[in-house]
């Protein structure tokens, strides 16, 4: 059978905002406000049992819940917190991280994120609105960059955690730009990139650098640069191989300066910081607590002579580096302090066969290695035979202090037996030393100076020991045991490059022992 309609069932209807708004409803009566879109029911009286006198709201698909939600209070269950108040859930929320997935950002690895991360970066930091200035939030996952990314001054960018959250960049750069949008090749001291923070994530590469030129008061925290060398593989220029981190100061309006890198980890690059600088002018760099494994080289300068690499390069470990942990072509103060270096300029061997200095200075002003510790004296420098060639750890610092003890067994002998060798590149050297013989001890200095035209040495031995007494026995053992240096060239190339240490224990007053040192020396 046909339905007939026979009439329309409507309800009470009018504007909210205009007149004098939603009238009282009675008990059950329903109101549509056309110009808010809103639905109202009436409460009914007290008598029938309401709570109230009034209208309630509807729910409906044009609500904004969070909006509604206005009773957020901290704490507030806790009787403790009585002085917090009331605020809107969705204030709340918004002053909280906001996700790169609120701007469409895929974390599959293969979608392309540059447009997701760069609008998130002009919505939040680029924002003339302080309000919108939020710390930017990299959930974990792999997001691929098909071109290069700009990064604006001010950006807080933070991964949930360091290895999952993983920008995947292949041959492709980070750059960064000004608040106004300004790239590198309009960079002034008024316009330039400042006040950026990375933390907490893994920035993989191939060839693609993150490129810092021009960026000042900066910090990089717990920010893993994870790229695809392999010990061993040839680097044929440092000035021309493509670093994780790299950057040139051409002009001292907007040189680097005020970086820091803290608990940063730089794994399988070829090279790990580059620095390319072509004015005098000083820069200040910070790098600590942070781990350098697998490289080529770790960090390098190519400087121009008497620029100011006032860079603080402390608690850090180097391990499997080819060459140079670090290395610098030219500047002065540059202090590397409390860092530890392991199996580090040895090529591919193990560092009882070192190939090259492990820090390398070209000028020795004010640039310094102070309290740092290496296995290459342990393990190629304390000999039984004068024939090793001896490759010092650091090459033309002012002053170098290496704090790891090193220990060799000592023999009986009448005559002059090898213990120790080093490097006659530096023209002065300390040998702090304990000597140990039966249940005698003896600790001293030990001093050897190099002439400028490395034909001369001069051997001084300080040193006390446990009995003074001239009928001692302990005297005895310790006044005939006598050290002696000479120069070698242990290397076969003409030149002098090795101090051999000897020692001589006489069997008729001697007893067999231990010698523990370390040693700080200097050009």
């Amino acid at each position: 059978m046909a339905v007939v309609q026979i009439s329309k069932i409507q309800i009470r209807r009018g504007q909210k905002n205009a007149g004098s708004g939603v009238p009282q409803l009675s008990s059950a009566e329903l109101a549509w406000a056309v110009d808010s879109q809103e639905l109202f029911i009436g409460n009914g009286s007290v008598q029938e049992g309401a709570p109230y006198v009034g209208n309630t709201k509807i729910l409906t698909e044009h609500d904004n819940i969070l909006e509604l939600a206005s009773s957020y209070r901290f704490a507030s269950d806790d009787p403790s917190i009585t002085l917090s108040t009331s605020r809107a859930l969705l204030g709340k929320i918004d002053e909280i991280e906001v996700s790169v997935a609120d701007f469409g950002a895929v974390a599959d690895g293969s979608t392309d994120n540059v447009t997701a991360f760069e609008n998130a970066f002009t919505e939040l930091f680029r924002n003339v609105d302080p309000n919108f200035k939020k710390i930017l939030k990299v959930p974990n996952g792999e997001y691929l960059f098909a071109s290069d990314l700009d990064i604006p001054s001010n950006a807080i960018i933070r991964g949930e955690t360091q290895t999952g959250a993983v920008l995947n960049f292949d041959t492709n750069n980070i750059r960064f730009i000004t608040a106004n949008g300004s790239a590198l090749a309009i960079f002034s001291s008024s316009d330039r990139p400042h006040n950026v923070e990375m933390s907490n994530l893994t920035i993989k590469r191939s060839s693609g650098q993150t490129r810092i030129s021009g960026l000042a008061d900066s910090l990089f925290k717990n920010v893993k640069f994870k790229g695809e060398y392999a010990l061993g593989n040839g680097v044929s220029s440092l000035s021309s191989e493509p670093a994780a981190v790299s950057w040139n100061n051409s002009n001292a309006g907007f040189k680097v300066t005020n970086v820091t890198f803290d608990g940063c980890i730089f794994e399988n690059n070829s090279v790990g910081i580059s620095c390319t600088q072509t004015i005098t002018a000083d820069t200040t760099v910070i790098i600590k607590n942070s781990h350098f494994s697998v490289l080529d080289t770790a960090i390098y300068i190519n400087g121009i002579i008497d620029q100011g690499n006032y860079w603080r390069i402390f608690d850090n470990t180097f391990e499997e580096i080819a060459t140079q942990a670090f290395r610098a072509t030219n500047g002065k103060g540059t202090k590397i302090q409390r860092c530890d270096f392991k199996n580090c300029g040895n090529g591919t061997n193990s560092a009882d066969s070192p190939l090259t200095p492990i820090v390398y200075f070209n000028q020795n002003i004010d640039n310094l290695v102070l309290n740092c510790t290496s296995n290459r004296q342990q393990e190629a420098g304390v000999v039984t035979a004068d024939t090793v060639d001896n490759v010092s750890e650091v090459y033309g610092s002012d002053l170098t202090t290496l704090i790891n003890r090193n220990y060799s067994d000592i023999y009986l002998s009448d005559s002059f037996r090898p213990v120790a060798t080093f490097s006659a590149l530096n023209n002065f050297m300390t040998v702090n030393y304990i000597l140990r013989l039966g249940s005698y001890v003896r600790h001293g200095n030990l001093i050897m100076s190099v002439g400028d035209d490395l034909s001369k040495i001069s051997v001084s031995d300080n040193y006390q020991y446990s009995d003074l007494s001239a009928s001692s026995p302990g005297g005895v053992i310790m006044t005939n045991f006598e050290f002696d240096a000479q120069l070698k060239d242990n290397d076969s190339d003409s030149g002098i490059e090795t101090i051999v240490l000897y020692y001589k224990n006489p069997l008729a007053t001697g007893q067999t022992g231990t010698l523990s040192f370390d040693v700080s020396y200097g050009v």
